[in-house]
């Protein structure tokens, strides 16, 4: 006779069936959508993962693909809440730690980042995955050589990952470590079994450029756009590398073959209107900036550079977006971007004090990522000065060789303005800011007799132009060189810029500089700018036949009277062009790459008094000072 328990025996069978069922139709529902993803349909596969939720049929990989899906479409709220749902039903399972992870290193979150990066390697120990996550998150904390140490045991566990020595000769790359970087770049780029080779190629045309081989960056780039000729980043970099070489004609070319085959690539349109802008091209290189920002509208490096030379003003969406979006969990470089960018819009719109507040927020923080290198300098000058100093003038008289013109100065002290007008000479060739000569001080031993710093400098510079009569080197900071370069240096001259120091400090604060870390704070500016100028004081009286004094202020108020005593004073034939720089179509790499294309005014004169408040620990140093107190009264 069946029984209750012979009943109940029937009703578990029908259970098992029932979740069976629900598996397998789970299951193939997966399939589905996996196969909608590998075809690119995107929104059919978000659909049928959302559906299954909705019903209640749930699993580990219904979670772990939604968020994947969700992470890869930046979607990372809706990413994170599926995985902390994920993690706690199933505790026990490592990718999902891996994932969320991976998005809280993203949005900065590092702290968090690394508990779950840890538990999953407590959990699994021997998850070579969680290792390599673990080497990307010390990698963006800079601390390099953890990095180096994961990214090793991860290869241990797993060394056919191709991937994993990639990210090791990154790191290589990052500490200057290019040879070792290069021999795991070429191993992986001779390996057969790895199809696809474009990054790793791109990753080896990067540590060519690093370590200046200049040619051999370029003939890996070619050989991806040859070989993959619809790969983005080929072009975006080819165009960067073009850009450092000063090729900006070139430079532009590649970057709209790369726009032709790939419209959707704002990071590329971006960089086309940098390239426009130093070209003098202003009108385009709006429309790059404006169009770049149209299809990403986080493009926030886009709205700094726009931001030098735009005010917004036809452009209200993006002028709200930028001025209202929430700096909080941005990337710490974004949000030094962001404040920069509202600031030069409010000074623009003449609201000084927003102006002051937001470089004051920019700076602070960029203090904290790039320390003052302020007592550095000071001390480098003061030892140069010690060792070479002498009245002696240097001799002018070296035929053989052409005539070389130190432009120096404190940065945004009108030298890109006097580079041009002398760039107006056909017989010049402007360097630009090169390190040539800081590079060879760097080498130099005076005690060595074998050594002479003009030849190598000489023998450097020929190589960019064998035929240039007159080279102009505008690094500023070769002011402090000046006795080396007065004995050492025949057949050359100097040219000292100096401007109001109120200006010139302002001027230097407001700018997003990256290579002159002393620019993040007021009072390191003005005891650079005082330094400066006491030792240059010094260095004009000693030198006065071959050291000319060009003061931007007395040139923009009387342009065609101050100019000629320039050309005078160089011994070069008077032409009325040298009054009309802005009619120069030189390519500009400095922060004054727009302002030059525009007739010479004198629009930025006592610009320090709109920003009293800001620069008070400037006017307490330069009211100390008897040379330079006079300027404040002006």
């Amino acid at each position: 006779m069946k029984g209750f328990g012979d009943n109940k025996n029937n009703k578990k069978d029908k259970f098992r069936i029932s979740k069976r069922d629900k598996d397998t139709f789970l299951k193939n529902k997966l399939d589905i959508a996996n196969g909608y993803l590998i075809s690119g349909n995107v929104a059919k596969a978000e659909n049928i993962y959302s559906q299954l939720l909705n019903n209640g049929l749930i699993s580990y990989d219904l979670f772990f693909s939604y968020a994947l899906l969700s992470r890869n479409i930046s979607n990372f709220k809706f990413a994170k809440n599926l995985l902390n749902q994920s993690i706690s039903r199933y505790p026990t399972k490592v990718d999902h730690y891996i994932l969320l992870a991976e998005i809280l290193r993203i949005e900065k979150d590092f702290l968090r980042a690394k508990e779950l990066l840890l538990t999953a390697c407590k959990l699994n120990p021997r998850n070579s995955n969680s290792i390599y996550n673990l080497s990307l998150l010390y990698r963006d904390l800079n601390k390099n050589e953890e990095a180096l140490s994961n990214i090793n045991n991860a290869i241990k566990l797993m060394p056919s990952n191709y991937i994993y020595k990639l990210l090791k000769a990154d790191l290589l790359k990052d500490i200057n470590n290019f040879r070792e970087s290069e021999l795991i770049l070429l191993e992986l780029y001779s390996d057969e079994k790895i199809n696809d080779k474009k990054d790793i190629m791109l990753m080896l045309s990067t540590v060519k450029r690093l370590d200046s081989n200049f040619k051999e960056s370029e003939k890996f780039l070619l050989k991806i756009i040859k070989l993959y000729p619809e790969f983005g980043k080929a072009y975006l970099n080819l165009s960067d590398l073009y850009f450092d070489n000063k090729l900006l004609a070139k430079a532009k070319k590649i970057s709209l073959q790369g726009i032709s085959i790939n419209p959707n690539f704002p990071e590329m349109l971006s960089n086309l209107g940098v390239i426009c802008r130093n070209l003098g091209e202003i009108k385009e290189s709006k429309k790059y900036f404006l169009e770049a920002l149209s299809m990403n509208k986080k493009l926030f490096k886009c709205y700094y550079d726009l931001s030098t030379f735009y005010d917004f003003s036809d452009h209200s969406k993006e002028l709200d977006y930028i001025l209202n979006v929430s700096i909080d969990g941005l990337d710490k470089e974004d949000i030094i971007r962001v404040c920069f960018a509202r600031a030069n819009i409010f000074h623009f719109h003449k609201e000084f004090k927003n102006a002051s507040m937001n470089h004051k927020l920019a700076n602070d923080l960029k203090s904290k990522i790039y320390p003052s290198n302020k007592n550095l300098l000071i001390e480098k000058s003061i030892k140069i000065k010690e060792t070479f100093f002498n009245k002696k003038e240097f001799n002018l008289n070296n035929d053989s060789n052409p005539e070389l013109i130190f432009i120096v100065g404190m940065p945004r002290s009108g030298s890109t303005l006097l580079e041009t007008i002398l760039s107006l000479n056909k017989r010049v060739f402007d360097l630009g800011e090169i390190e040539i000569l800081p590079d060879i001080v760097n080498n130099f031993d005076h005690r060595n007799k074998n050594q002479n710093p003009y030849e190598e400098y000489i023998n450097q510079i020929k190589k960019l132009a064998p035929k240039a009569k007159i080279f102009t080197d505008k690094n500023l900071f070769n002011y402090m060189f000046c006795p080396l370069i007065n004995k050492y240096f025949t057949n050359s001259k100097i040219i000292l810029c100096l401007r109001n120091p109120l200006d010139n400090i302002l001027s230097i604060y407001r700018e997003n500089f990256i290579k002159i870390p002393f620019s993040t704070r007021i009072r390191d500016i003005t005891e650079m700018y005082i330094h400066h100028y006491d030792l240059m004081k010094s260095y004009s009286s000693a030198y006065s036949k071959n050291l000319f004094v060009y003061n931007y202020d007395d040139v923009v108020t009387n342009p065609s009277i101050e100019i000629k005593k320039i050309i005078d004073w160089l011994g070069w034939e008077w032409n009325d062009k040298y009054t009309s720089p802005h009619k120069s179509n030189r390519n500009v790499f400095t922060a004054s790459s727009e302002q030059v294309r525009n007739p010479i005014h004198k629009k930025s004169l006592r610009n320090w008094k709109k920003y009293v408040e800001l620069l008070d620990p400037a006017l307490e140093l330069i009211s100390n000072n008897r040379d330079l107190k006079s300027f404040i009264a002006k």
